[in-house]
């Protein structure tokens, strides 16, 4: 493995730009969420909202439009994604024990499967992120810097220890963590050291590029939260203290912000999460203080 660092780089023309659309909402008004999970269902358009208690489905005009409750019998429920039949699936850990349920797409479990083989290496992770990719599921420890895949059945095919890539010691690991974590259309995973000031893009076998300065001025990091990618491969990386979302393109040059802090619509407050449906150019970031979720559109120069 190799770890690249990249310096911040000149601003380049823009070519992409970010409008305003709604916030996820219901017939009663704005949702309020806090800081929520977001993931889309490509095919159809459909945001999911993962809550405490189950899911939010909202339809592509950002309306409500069913809750899954999670059923009690499956323990604790971390995290929830799609795979690529439109089942959703629910990582959950019962008695200690993590495994995956799949679901039917109003939430009725169909089958379970427990984490299997998973070698000494990483049989300590405790995951409360799941992201689907190319059929493949990653089980991301946050707090340990951990990163389990496996298959749909459940069976371990590799794993990254994302705290050594980035030669972080074991002392530091708790105060180090990982914010947001995805995996792009290419199977790059995408994350961000909040604590470090950093963005990183790592590969399958495991080259590691990590880019950001801390900084007051457009696009430099205050304490970055969240990152998703375009259909370009452009980075979009939300900025909890500098309110704003930045958008880099895929050489971590610098192109342009939006949202900016504020209360009016548009503007964001401590925007953390963020999710980008590449089909139709949208991108969904949420915030603290009950903001919910703001829905931009995305437009190119192409």
């Amino acid at each position: 493995m190799s770890l690249l660092l990249l310096g911040a780089a000149p601003s380049l023309a823009a070519d992409v730009n970010a409008a305003y659309l709604f916030n996820l909402s219901d017939f009663d008004g704005i949702i309020p969420y806090n800081a929520a999970r977001t993931f889309v269902d490509e095919a159809r358009g459909e945001v999911y909202v993962s809550t405490s208690g189950g899911l939010d489905i909202y339809n592509p005009s950002g309306m409500l439009t069913f809750h899954v409750d999670y059923d009690r019998e499956l323990g604790g429920v971390y995290d929830a994604a799609l795979d690529d039949s439109g089942n959703i699936l629910l990582l959950t850990n019962k008695k200690g024990d993590y495994g995956i349920v799949t679901c039917n797409y109003r939430g009725e479990p169909l089958s379970s499967v427990p984490l299997r083989h998973v070698p000494p290496d990483f049989a300590e992770a405790r995951p409360g992120r799941m992201i689907v990719r190319h059929g493949e599921i990653y089980l991301v420890d946050q707090g340990g810097m951990f990163v389990v895949v496996v298959d749909a059945d459940g069976e371990f095919i590799r794993g990254y220890d994302l705290g050594a890539m980035m030669r972080v010691s074991d002392d530091h690991r708790p105060d180090a963590g990982l914010g947001g974590f995805t995996v792009d259309r290419d199977g790059h995973m995408l994350f961000v050291a909040s604590s470090y000031g950093k963005a990183c893009r790592g590969t399958l076998d495991g080259e590691l590029a990590v880019f950001g300065k801390r900084g007051s001025s457009a696009g430099k990091f205050g304490v970055p939260g969240g990152i998703a990618s375009d259909r370009n491969g452009n980075l979009l990386i939300t900025d909890k203290l500098r309110a704003v979302i930045m958008i880099y393109n895929k050489e971590f040059q610098f192109v342009k912000e939006f949202g900016y802090r504020g209360t009016q619509p548009g503007n964001v407050i401590v925007p953390s999460e963020i999710t980008v449906d590449p089909v139709r150019n949208r991108v969904y970031v949420s915030q603290m203080r009950r903001r919910g979720v703001n829905i931009y559109q995305l437009s190119y120069g192409d």
